[in-house]
């Protein structure tokens, strides 16, 4: 019974992390691609 519990708890875990990582990846590469195109910052703010 133990041993079901251990792998039921690693495969949930994992399940979690994939889970995550796909999630923040589907935040990260919109906001990425935003941020690559920055306007550009007017003269009279540069001096």
């Amino acid at each position: 019974m133990k041993s079901f519990k251990k792998r039921l708890l690693k495969k949930s875990t994992k399940m979690v992390g994939s889970i995550a990582l796909f999630l923040g990846s589907l935040v990260l590469f919109p906001n990425s691609l935003l941020s690559g195109h920055q306007p550009k910052c007017p003269d009279e703010l540069l001096k």
